[in-house]
């Protein structure tokens, strides 16, 4: 199961710093949803804060393969490190010194956003480079159970640390937790870069080669419309949680934590058996009852009033989105060639980046008819749009062949 992480060293040092850099960042989700929270009361600001954090993914997503692609990915990922823990450390200041305001937290949030738009897809884009194809499935299997271990501890430690020393101190220990990712990097070998013949092509040239290259190939092409509409219509309920635990559930900031903590075992979990079980995360259809039942179990979360009933779908939630999230990003590198692998990569991530597309509006609703119903109508509508791909898009439906 932990094979590439036992015989490759730069693999565990590319573990640690997903471990270090997925911890903060979930810190962070849950930091700032509660900081959105206290700040104004109102699940719409919730929202909006989510929104500018996540579109920047959007804007850069594209950019960001090029970078990738065309640039020293260890160095890429320094620099991207760098700049989320400036940007946790400057939540710290401004929250502890009082100075904090509405627009700061937008402005804030974006800069980490933009940050994260360049980790993403330069930590799955490196794993090739660091071992054996054979070793290749399982190395992307366990770096996803790293991040997803992180979905456990990352916002239990938030919760306990907003209930004991405030807010500031959980972003200070987020923006630590950045010097740990940095020194696991600068430990990884630098990887040979692709070699260019002739002038290298413009960046919307090369953003173009690597959307028709997707285009082309209909088993990424459903991959990714997928999860747009996982990430469009079932992700939003991640950001509304600080607004279930409160009004709904009526737990604390360390409640909260522990919630998200559930979703995270259901995660890990799964992401465990994909490393053991290589085959199965390709397999034709795993995908749509994944996401399917990804969107099931959250609409019926949003519907429970009783923690413990909450919890327990929580986690199964945890464990049908790592499902489908181990399965986009296995496929994703297997599949792509290496000489365009960051920019396929970085538009699975646009589909992060229309996050805040469902985050904002889902938010809105939320402020007039309530968390619960607004989420339980986003995920009938994410069920009817993966019936529809799943009737659309032949290579996605149970039984098809992969195509070659």
């Amino acid at each position: 199961m932990f094979d590439s992480i036992r015989i490759y060293p730069s693999v565990r040092q590319l573990w640690v710093g997903t471990l270090a850099t997925n911890t903060a960042f979930w810190m962070y989700q849950i930091a700032l949803g509660w900081l959105a929270l206290e700040l104004t009361d109102s699940a719409f600001f919730v929202g909006l804060s989510g929104f500018f954090g996540g579109i920047p993914i959007f804007i850069f997503a594209l950019p960001a393969g090029v970078v990738v692609d065309r640039f020293p990915k260890r160095n890429v990922l320094l620099c991207a490190q760098l700049g989320v823990m400036a940007a946790a450390s400057l939540f710290a200041l401004m929250i502890y010194t009082g100075t904090i305001t509405q627009l700061w937290v937008l402005v804030l949030a974006f800069a980490y956003g933009t940050s994260m738009a360049f980790i993403f897809p330069t930590r799955h884009a490196i794993i090739p480079a660091l071992v054996e194809k054979k070793d290749l499935s399982n190395a992307i299997a366990l770096n996803a159970a790293g991040q997803n271990a992180t979905r456990v501890f990352g916002p239990s430690l938030a919760g306990v640390l907003i209930a004991t020393v405030g807010l500031p101190g959980a972003f200070v220990v987020a923006a630590a937790l950045q010097i740990i990712a940095m020194l696991s990097t600068m430990r990884l070998p630098k990887a040979p870069e692709a070699t260019h013949t002739g002038a290298r092509p413009r960046m919307l040239a090369s953003v173009t080669e690597g959307l028709v290259y997707v285009a082309r190939d209909p088993m990424l092409t459903g991959l990714i419309l997928l999860a747009t509409v996982a990430t469009v219509f079932i992700m939003p309920y991640l950001n509304l949680m600080p607004v279930f635990a409160r009004d709904e559930l009526s737990v604390a900031s360390q409640g909260l934590g522990l919630l998200m903590a559930c979703a995270g075992i259901g995660s890990v979990a799964e992401a465990l058996s994909v490393a053991a079980f290589r085959t199965t995360v390709t397999r034709p259809g795993f995908q749509v009852v994944a996401c399917g039942g990804f969107a099931i179990i959250v609409l019926l979360f949003s519907q429970t009033p009783w923690v413990a009933p909450a919890a327990l779908l929580l986690g199964l939630s945890g464990l049908f989105s790592a499902t489908f999230l181990a399965i986009n990003n296995t496929v994703l590198v297997m599949r792509a060639a290496d000489e365009v692998r960051g920019r396929v990569l970085s538009i699975n991530m646009l589909t992060w980046g229309l996050l805040p597309v469902g985050q904002l509006p889902i938010g809105w609703l939320a402020d007039r008819v309530g968390a619960p119903n607004a989420t339980s109508i986003a995920c009938g509508i994410a069920l009817l749009l993966v019936v529809l791909l799943a009737w659309k898009v032949p290579h996605l439906r149970p039984g098809s062949e992969q195509p070659d």
